[in-house]
C-alpha cells in the first residue's frame, strides 16, 4: 500500500507517539559498551493543507554521513524533504506532507556522549550533547572531531550486512573520491593515539595503540582495496617514527637503523602493511628497528612469528611465538598464533595442549539500537527495474520482532510451499547446530580445532585427546573410588595423580594438613633437579610453617618408613626413642648421606604426602603421635643441620665421611632415596616440560641447554663433577631453554632411565604409577607426558565438532544414496538447510561440497548469502583450502583457475545479483563494502579492462549496469592494482 507521508527512497519506521524513539535512545545510553549504534535520524511530518491531520513521527538509521559538524547533519535532514512521495493524486497537484523538524543523533564513542542536532524547517539549528544520565551539555570542537571519527569507524566496521543488520538501516558511501578520503585520513590520524579509549574486539584482552577499534577500521579500509603501500607511507610511517610528535623519519633511510624514537606497537602495523604490499625488505627492516628499541614488544613478536610462519620457518616461528606468549600470557592472539605454528609444524600434541591453555574471553556483541515497537514500516522500491528481480527477504537481526516481508515464491513450481518449508526448518537438526553461534575467541578456537581435524582426521584427534588429557574414568581410578573428586585449585594441583594416591596410602590418614601444605609449597624442581629459584626468592613473602612442625612431620615419616615396611600402610606405628636406634647400629656408614644439597632436598620433598579430602578428619591428630614427635625432636636436629648447609659447604664435606651425622638419620635418608627415586625422576621431567613455555631461547645450537642430572636407583649422582655445579647452575638459570623438539628430549632422558630402573627394583611400590597412561607421542618417542585436565570449553568444542562431522557424514551418505537411485536432490532440504550445509562444508575445509550446497540453495530461490559465498570462491578467498582438498582427495575435481574467463563470468553473475540486492535494501555504500572488496579482487586478477568488457558483454539494463559500474569506478579512482591493464 502506498502512503503519501512516506519517503520514496529511504526506509521509514513510524512511531506510535512522536518522540518515543528519541526517549528510548536516551534511556539506552548507559548500556552502550563499544562504538555505539548507528546514527538515528528522526523527522516530524505535518500536513500543510489539512490542519486536522495529526503530526507523524518517523525515523530511520543511517551509516556513512559526515558527522564533523552540525551543518553537515542539518544538510542531510534537509535533503530528506526532496525524498517525500511527490506522485500527483487524482484531484490534486501532489503531496501535501512536509517535514517540519528533525533530529539527528550520533554517538561519540570517545567521550560516551550522544550528540544531537535539532533543526526546524524553516528555522534554526540547535546542537547539544546528552550524557549517560540524560543531562544536556554543550558541544565543543573536540567533541565534533571525536564524533566524526566514531561515525567513520562505525561505517567501516558495520559495512557487512550479513554481520551487522538493523531494520531500516541506510548505508551511504564514506569517501567517493580522493579529496573526501584525505579528510577521513586526517581525522583518523588526529585521534590515532586516543584509539585505545574505544576498546578492542572480542579477541583482545587489553586495548593498545596497535589493537583497538580505530586500528581495525583503518587497516580494514586499506586492506579491502589492497592499498597497503598507501597505508604504510601516508599514515603508519609518520606515526611510527614520530610517536611523541617529534621529527619524522622514514624506514628506508640508513640513519634510521639506529633511531630509537620508534613506537614498537605502531611499527608492528607498519611491518604488516609493508609485507601486505609485497615490500618484505622494508618490513623486515622495520621489525629490526622495533625489536632493537623494545625486544619484549608483544605486537612486534606476533608480527614476526606470522612472517616466519608464512615463510615456512616453523622452528624459528615457534621460538618467537613462545616469546610472545611469555610477554603477553593473557592475550588470546599470542596463544592462537603459537597453536597455528604447531599445526603447521605437524606438532599436533603441543598444538592441542596450547589450545587448551588459551585464555578465553566472554563475547561482547556489537551495539544495536533499542527502539520501541513501530506502528508500521515502509520499504519503498527505489527503481522499477528492481521489481523484475526475485530478491526475497533482507538480512535482519530481528530486533523489531517479526516484521511481515511477504517473500516471493520460487520460480520452480516443484518447490515446497512456504508453510511446509517453515515447518521443516523448525524441526531441522541441521539448523540447530551450535557451531554457527560461536563468537569471538570460541569461534577462533573452533577454527584451529577444525584445522587439526582436517589434517589428521577425527580418529587421530580422539587418540591424541586421550594421550594428552586425563579421561574421566582414568581420573577417578587415579584418585581412588572412595575419595571425592576435587576440581578446586589448591596447592597439590601440580603433583601427579598417582603421586597423590601413593602419598595418601604411604603417610596415612592422620598426617597434619598444614605440614603437607608447607612441604608441597617447597617441592618444585627445575630441569637440573635442584630446588627452584622461586622458592628461594619467596622465603620472605610466602606463609611459612614453624620449624617444629616440619621436624614433627619428618620424624613421623621416618617412623612410618622404618617401622611399617612389613605392615599395612594404613596402620599407625608407634615411634621408638631415638637413642635406642642409635645403639642398635653404632657402626653404620654415613657416606650415603654425602650428596649434594639439591639431591637431598629433592629426595626429601619429593616423598609423596597423603592429602585427605575430608576436611573434618584432616584437622584431627593423635595425642600419642604428638608425644612421640616431641620426644624425637632433639635427635633429628643433627640430620636437619646437614641438609641446611650451603652448597659450598656440602661440596667441601662430600670428600670426607660425615662423622657427626646420625646413623638413624642416614637410614631414613637411604630409605627415602630408594622409595622416592622414581617419583623424583618423574617430577623432574615434569618440571622440565612445564618450564619450557616460559623460557625460550633464540639460539639455534643445542649447547646452551644444561645437561640433566642422572641418578641411579640408590639416589647417588653418576659421574658428575660437583666443583662446577654452582656456576653451571647459575649460568643455566640465566639462559632460557630450547624449544620442545631440541632440548626437552635430552633433558628428560636421564630421569626417565632412572624412573624405569626404580620401577624394576620395586615393582610393588610403583604399581600405582601405571594409572597414568604414557602413550607414544609424535613429539618424542618414549617420552613421559604428564596428562592435563581438558578445559570444559575445549571439551564442548570437541563435542560441537563431533556434531558437525556427524551431520556432514549423514548428508554425504544421503546424497550418495539419492544419486545412486536416481532421485532428485534439490528439494530434499530447504533453502535454509542448504545454506547451513554450505557453511558446514566450509567449516570442515571442503569448499567443493560447499559450492554444491550453495548452488542447490539458489535453485530454490534467491539467497544473498549463497551468492556472496560463491563470489568468494571465485575470487580466491578459499584458494589455499581448495588446493589442500584436491591434494587430500583425488576424487575431487579441481576448481577452474582464477584467471580463466569462466571463473570471471561466474563471479560477475554473482556480483550483479548482489549489487541489485544491495540497492534494493538501501545499501548505497560503494566502499567499504564486501561486494566492492571482491570486485576489486577481480580487478587485481583479470585487470580493469577485461572486467569492464566482460560486464558489457552481459547485456544488462542500464540501471543494473550502473550499479556494478560504480564499484569499478571506485577501483579506478583510487588506482588499485590492475587498473592500468
Amino acid at each position: 500500500m502506498s502512503y503519501n507521508d512516506c519517503l520514496q527512497d529511504v526506509p521509514d519506521i513510524f512511531e506510535n507517539e512522536i518522540g518515543e524513539a528519541l526517549a528510548m535512545r536516551t534511556e539506552s545510553l548507559g548500556m552502550i559498551r563499544e562504538l555505539g549504534p548507528p546514527d538515528l535520524c528522526h523527522i516530524v511530518k505535518i500536513h500543510s493543507s489539512n490542519r486536522t491531520e495529526p503530526d507523524i513521527g518517523s525515523y530511520h538509521h543511517v551509516l556513512g554521513v559526515d558527522t564533523s559538524s552540525s551543518a553537515s547533519l542539518a544538510a542531510y535532514i534537509n535533503s530528506l524533504q526532496y525524498s517525500l512521495n511527490d506522485k500527483p493524486g487524482w484531484f490534486g497537484p501532489g503531496n501535501n506532507w512536509k517535514i517540519a523538524s528533525g533530529t539527528y543523533c550520533t554517538y561519540n564513542a570517545f567521550s560516551k556522549l550522544d550528540l544531537r542536532v535539532q533543526i526546524k524547517i524553516p528555522g534554526g539549528v540547535d546542537a547539544y550533547a546528552i550524557n549517560v544520565q540524560g543531562e544536556r551539555q554543550d558541544v565543543t570542537e573536540e567533541l565534533w572531531t571525536e564524533c566524526h571519527v566514531s561515525g567513520i569507524l562505525r561505517a567501516i566496521l558495520y559495512s557487512d550486512p550479513a554481520e551487522y543488520s538493523v531494520t531500516g538501516l541506510r548505508r551511504l558511501t564514506l569517501a567517493a573520491n580522493m579529496r573526501e578520503e584525505a579528510r577521513v585520513i586526517e581525522a583518523l590520524m588526529e585521534q590515532f593515539w586516543h584509539g585505545w579509549r574505544l576498546g578492542s574486539n572480542a579477541e583482545t584482552q587489553v586495548a593498545s595503540h596497535s589493537r583497538n577499534y580505530l586500528v581495525d577500521g583503518l587497516m580494514a579500509y586499506f586492506a579491502g582495496q589492497g592499498r597497503y603501500n598507501d597505508c604504510a607511507g601516508e599514515i603508519l610511517s609518520p606515526l611510527a617514527y614520530a610517536p611523541l610528535g617529534g621529527r619524522q623519519q622514514q624506514a628506508d633511510s640508513r640513519s634510521s637503523l639506529d633511531f630509537k624514537g620508534i613506537d614498537p606497537n605502531v611499527a608492528a602495523l607498519l611491518a604488516e602493511a609493508y609485507m601486505g604490499g609485497d615490500q618484505e625488505v622494508q618490513g623486515v627492516r622495520v621489525m629490526h628497528q622495533a625489536l632493537k628499541a623494545k625486544p619484549s614488544c608483544y605486537s612486534m613478536l606476533y608480527t614476526q612469528a606470522e612472517f616466519l610462519r608464512l615463510k615456512k620457518q616453523h622452528k624459528a616461528a615457534c621460538k618467537i611465538a613462545l616469546m610472545a606468549v611469555k610477554y603477553a600470557p593473557s592475550e588470546f592472539h599470542a596463544w592462537a598464533k603459537l597453536t597455528e605454528v604447531y599445526i603447521d609444524d605437524n606438532d599436533f600434541q603441543n598444538a592441542l595442549l596450547t589450545l587448551n591453555t588459551c585464555p578465553m574471553y566472554t563475547y561482547v556483541d556489537r551495539d544495536y539500537p533499542r527502539v520501541p515497537t513501530p506502528r508500521r514500516i515502509n520499504y519503498p522500491v527505489k527503481s522499477e527495474v528492481l521489481e523484475e528481480y526475485n530478491l526475497g527477504d533482507n538480512f535482519t537481526n530481528g530486533n523489531y520482532g517479526s516484521v511481515p516481508m511477504n517473500p516471493r515464491p520460487s520460480a520452480d513450481s516443484d518447490a515446497p510451499g512456504a508453510a511446509e518449508e517453515q515447518t521443516q526448518n523448525e524441526t531441522s537438526f541441521i539448523l540447530r547446530l551450535a557451531a554457527p553461534t560461536l563468537k569471538g575467541t570460541f569461534a577462533h578456537a573452533y577454527k584451529l580445532l577444525s584445522n587439526i581435524v582436517s589434517t589428521i582426521g577425527w580418529d587421530e584427534l580422539l587418540q591424541l585427546r586421550s594421550t594428552v588429557f586425563v579421561m574421566e574414568e582414568e581420573y577417578r581410578n587415579s584418585v581412588g573410588p572412595s575419595v571425592a573428586i576435587d576440581d578446586e585449585e589448591d596447592e597439590d594441583d601440580h603433583i601427579p595423580l598417582s603421586a597423590l594416591k601413593e602419598r595418601r596410602d604411604t603417610v596415612g590418614e592422620d598426617q597434619n594438613p598444614e605440614v603437607i601444605a608447607s612441604e608441597v609449597q617447597t617441592s618444585g624442581l627445575n630441569s637440573n633437579g635442584s630446588a627452584i629459584e622461586a622458592a628461594d626468592s619467596a622465603k620472605g613473602e610466602e606463609t611459612k610453617v614453624d620449624d617444629t612442625k616440619v621436624d614433627e612431620a619428618k620424624v613421623d615419616e621416618a617412623e612410618v618408613d622404618l617401622a611399617g615396611q612389613d605392615e599395612p600402610k594404613d596402620e599407625k606405628q608407634e615411634p621408638e626413642p631415638k637413642e635406642e636406634k642409635q645403639d642398635t647400629n653404632p657402626d653404620q656408614d654415613t657416606s650415603e648421606m654425602d650428596v649434594s644439597e639439591s639431591e637431598k632436598k629433592a629426595s626429601q620433598v619429593s616423598q609423596p604426602k597423603g592429602k585427605k579430602k575430608n576436611k573434618k578428619s584432616r584437622n584431627k591428630k593423635s595425642k600419642d603421635t604428638l608425644k612421640a614427635q616431641e620426644a624425637s625432636k632433639p635427635a633429628i636436629a643433627d640430620a636437619e643441620t646437614l641438609s641446611d648447609k650451603p652448597p659450598a659447604q656440602d661440596e667441601a664435606e662430600d670428600s670426607q665421611p660425615a662423622e657427626t651425622a646420625s646413623d638413624t638419620a642416614a637410614d631414613v635418608q637411604t630409605m627415602r632415596d630408594v622409595q622416592t627415586n622414581g617419583d623424583l625422576a618423574k617430577d623432574t621431567s615434569i618440571a622440565v616440560l612445564g618450564n619450557k613455555m616460559e623460557d625460550v631461547s633464540l639460539a639455534d645450537d643445542d649447547s646452551a641447554a644444561p645437561e640433566p642430572t642422572t641418578v641411579n636407583i640408590s639416589g647417588e649422582p653418576i659421574e658428575q663433577t660437583k666443583s662446577d655445579e654452582p656456576a653451571e647452575q647459575a649460568k643455566s638459570d640465566d639462559l632460557p631453554e630450547q624449544n620442545v623438539a631440541d632440548d626437552s628430549i635430552e633433558q628428560v632422558a636421564a630421569p626417565q632411565v632412572a624412573a624405569r630402573e626404580t620401577k624394576s627394583a620395586s615393582p610393588e611400590k610403583n604399581q600405582t604409577d601405571q594409572l597414568e597412561v604414557q602413550p607414544e607421542s609424535k613429539l618424542a618417542n618414549n617420552q613421559d607426558v604428564r596428562k592435563r585436565l581438558c578445559e570444559r570449553w575445549l571439551d564442548n568444542l570437541i563435542m560441537i565438532l563431533f556434531d558437525d562431522l556427524r551431520t556432514y557424514t549423514n548428508w554425504r551418505t544421503k546424497m550418495h544414496n539419492l544419486r545412486a537411485t536416481g532421485q532428485q536432490v534439490v528439494y530434499q532440504f530447504t533453502q535454509a538447510e542448504w545454506e547451513a550445509l554450505g557453511d558446514l562444508a566450509l567449516r570442515l575445509h571442503r569448499p567443493s561440497e560447499a559450492r554444491e550446497a550453495y548452488e542447490c540453495a539458489l535453485r530454490i530461490r534467491f539467497s544473498a548469502k549463497a551468492w556472496l559465498r560463491l563470489l568468494e570462491l571465485h575470487t580466491g578467498k578459499y584458494a589455499a583450502v581448495q588446493a589442500e582438498e584436491v591434494k587430500r582427495n583425488d576424487s575431487v575435481a579441481p576448481p577452474p583457475p582464477l584467471a580463466s574467463t569462466d571463473s570471471l563470468m561466474m563471479a560477475l553473475d554473482a556480483a550483479v545479483w548482489l549489487a541489485v540486492y544491495n540497492d534494493r535494501w538501501y545499501n548505497n555504500m560503494a566502499y567499504p563494502n564486501p561486494l566492492c572488496n571482491l570486485i576489486i579482487k577481480l580487478v587485481n586478477i583479470h585487470g580493469l579492462s577485461k572486467v569492464h568488457n566482460s560486464l558489457v558483454s552481459m547485456n544488462l539494463k542500464p540501471a543494473v549496469f550502473n550499479m556494478v559500474k560504480g564499484h569499478l569506478e571506485i577501483a579506478e579512482k583510487f588506482e588499485v592494482t590492475g587498473t592500468k591493464w
